[in-house]
């Protein structure tokens, strides 16, 4: 019994000290919504462990915590939210946790403090090098494998947004409505144009005098894309499509790990240019 003991220590010792077995466990990572998750992973690989705060099909806004979830935000290492308001029910939650925050909005430029950087590739790169310097920071010895991933992800999104611009760029629907403001960033990297917002607040319809605008400039321009975002009520945008002649169009900003289209960010966002293109041609 005596020797087995001995033998297994000296085995356990052995895989320790070889190179690339990891002995210790991953680092844990809490993200509040899906598509933060995903780059997270895109950047942290296997070294990383990543749980997701809001399920597919909910909205981030006003989202209220269970406390299992409560508890694995206090168990993690890394808390990556978005910011500029957008998560800022979890204020609660991080009081007397000791895990690190990364905010994905943070140093980026945003138009009138709107929050939703993650669907534009370009404000995403720039915020690869900052989730590298963080993961790093937290697990030294995995700084050169985040490192490489950080580079490839950063030309994954390079090859994306030459994609996506590929596929937009000859599109005849240059103009839009947006449900509300989470597509202004994508709008205006690939040329779309607002003609303005339905909801300011998200789940709050226009009054008449909006509504009524917005339908004479749907009608003065045409070809003209309504999106409506998935999960929410579109009733609005049914409407304007209707007695506009606008081009309505459900997009999904938040993705679903269980369909293999909008799986990560990179499909996330083919899979909605693709949305758009097809709305415009009438497909």
């Amino acid at each position: 019994m005596l020797r087995a003991l001995k033998a297994l220590s000296t085995i356990m010792a052995l895989l320790i000290l070889l190179p690339g077995v990891t002995w210790a466990s991953e680092l844990r990572v809490v993200a509040t919504i899906y598509p933060l998750a995903s780059i997270v992973r895109a950047v942290g690989g296997e070294r990383v462990d990543v749980e997701c705060l809001v399920p597919p099909g909910a909205s981030p806004h006003g989202f209220e915590l269970k406390p299992s979830q409560i508890r694995a935000i206090k168990r993690a290492s890394l808390l990556v939210k978005v910011g500029a308001h957008l998560d800022d029910w979890l204020d609660r939650a991080l009081n007397g946790a000791g895990c690190k925050v990364f905010v994905v909005t943070k140093g980026l430029e945003l138009d009138e403090g709107n929050p939703h950087v993650w669907l534009d590739p370009v404000m995403v790169e720039e915020r690869v090098p900052g989730l590298v310097a963080v993961l790093s920071e937290l697990d030294p010895s995995g700084a050169p494998y985040y490192r490489k991933r950080g580079k490839a992800f950063r030309l994954e999104l390079e090859r994306l947004t030459a994609r996506i611009r590929e596929l937009l760029g000859p599109m005849p629907c240059r103009y839009y409505v947006a449900q509300h403001g989470a597509w202004h960033y994508f709008c205006q990297r690939f040329g779309l144009f607002t003609l303005g917002v339905v909801e300011e607040v998200p789940g709050r319809e226009p009054g008449p005098m909006k509504f009524m605008a917005l339908l004479r400039t749907i009608k003065e321009h045409g070809r003209v894309l309504l999106i409506a975002n998935r999960g929410e009520n579109p009733r609005v945008m049914e409407v304007l499509a209707r007695d506009g002649g606008g081009h309505l169009v459900r997009l999904d900003p938040l993705g679903d790990p269980n369909d293999p289209q909008r799986r990560d960010l990179v499909s996330l966002l083919i899979y909605n240019a693709r949305r758009m293109l097809n709305a415009c041609y009438g497909y």
